[in-house]
């Protein structure tokens, strides 16, 4: 009985390894990660995160590691919460394109009637 805890609990620690290994070297695979340690603020509890995103032709996933004084854990995010955080954060920086690419323009049609007037 007590082995058969053990088998389940490495099934769900070994998930995380299981998805990351699966994605290592496909087609298209890029890597990015960021350790972020906190020394404690009301949001972001003491301790220090990993987040691991890889991408590749067909998929996309992030990964996270959570070491505290409580102890670690690792969390595969699913695939879908991976896909809407991708999309939210790829239309915010569209917008912000578009805002930065008006301003620009902005300025370069003040700098021609500036330059136009002195002329």
């Amino acid at each position: 009985m007590v082995q058969q805890a053990h088998n389940e609990g490495s099934l769900l620690i070994d998930r995380f390894e299981r998805v990351r290994e699966g994605l290592w070297g496909q087609p298209g695979f890029q890597r990015r990660n960021s350790t972020i340690t906190a020394p404690g603020f009301q949001l972001l509890p003491q301790g220090s995160w990993i987040v691991e995103t890889i991408k590749t032709d067909d998929s996309l996933a992030i990964f996270l590691q959570v070491i505290s004084i409580e102890g670690g854990q690792r969390i595969v995010l699913p695939k879908k919460v991976c896909e809407a955080i991708y999309n939210q954060h790829d239309r915010i920086t569209k917008v912000r394109r578009q805002v930065r690419a008006q301003r620009g323009a902005e300025t370069r049609r003040q700098r021609r009637q500036r330059n136009g007037s002195i002329d």
